[in-house]
């Protein structure tokens, strides 16, 4: 749980024009999607094949897409999304998969997805390319670092001068080439430390996203790991499924889903006695 509020989360809780109890997103890591007949040679790239079947599933089961800013909302003040949602983040600087795979699959089921975006390499010609991505309204652009490589990555021992790069150069490229600061911070590597976690939200980022598949995420739930919880920001560090294992954890994502909402069911009386009796003085 992040919000300290108990008489603000009920009341958003069980608000009829919010997202009802069982709500959950899918955030999903990708990196790479292999033509059929290509080898794979890493544990983090996915056949095509698979990809599209891991797409199918997620339409079958009723998923829709979200964007930042809605999962911001949600995640703040319970705003109404899908009750099944997916969140579909592609990592790195991946424009021809992105093209080639998701664009088609985005406009048959009219979905969106995030690029997370390497930002320190890109010339000008590569924000052209970017920004014609951008324009067909189904693709948003975050930070995923600035030079993200095996000397920049976040340990206790990183440099402060390049933890500063890291974190706040993409703000400046983001803001000279599109005009706007990135919200999320999705962690290269998905390293970070609690000094990082503090510095990124000190930068005015919103949210991030880690690189470990903790579960879903509910409205005031987000699923942590141990060192996750040593550094104490759960919205700074939100879990993401891997591409690679994601048609079966669409199906174990649903089933928490169930379970959240009987769970809800099952005690919406009790939370709202609760309610009644300490939190008078808010909005009924």
């Amino acid at each position: 749980a992040y919000l300290q509020d108990t008489c603000q989360y009920l009341a958003a809780r069980w608000d009829e024009q919010k997202a009802k109890p069982g709500t959950i997103v899918v955030p999903i890591m990708y990196h790479g999607v292999r033509k059929e007949g290509g080898a794979i040679s890493d544990n983090i790239t996915v056949t095509e094949k698979y990809f599209k079947e891991t797409m199918q599933h997620a339409a079958d089961l009723g998923f829709q897409t979200i964007t930042i800013e809605q999962l911001a909302a949600f995640l703040q003040h319970n705003a109404y999304i899908p009750q099944r949602s997916l969140l579909l983040i592609i990592d790195d600087r991946r424009l021809g998969t992105v093209r080639n795979h998701f664009l088609p699959i985005l406009q048959k089921n009219n979905w969106t997805m995030v690029m997370a975006y390497i930002t320190g390499v890109a010339d000008q010609k590569e924000w052209r390319e970017i920004k014609s991505v951008l324009e067909t309204g189904r693709v948003e652009i975050e930070a995923h670092g600035y030079l993200h490589n095996g000397s920049t990555y976040f340990t206790e021992n990183t440099p402060a001068e390049i933890i500063h790069q890291e974190i706040y150069e993409p703000i400046r490229v983001f803001e000279e080439n599109l005009g706007s600061r990135p919200r999320a911070f999705i962690w290269p590597g998905g390293n970070f430390t609690p000094q990082t976690v503090r510095e990124v939200r000190e930068a005015g980022y919103i949210m991030g996203f880690t690189a470990y598949a903790r579960g879903p995420i509910m409205f005031n739930w987000i699923p942590q790991g141990e060192a996750e919880r040593l550094a104490g920001d759960p919205l700074l560090l939100l879990p993401r499924y891997w591409s690679t294992a994601a048609y079966v954890n669409l199906d174990q994502a649903v089933e928490l889903s169930r379970q959240a909402e009987e769970f809800a069911a099952n005690n919406k009386e009790a939370e709202l006695e609760w309610y009644e009796r300490y939190c008078s003085g808010d909005t009924p």
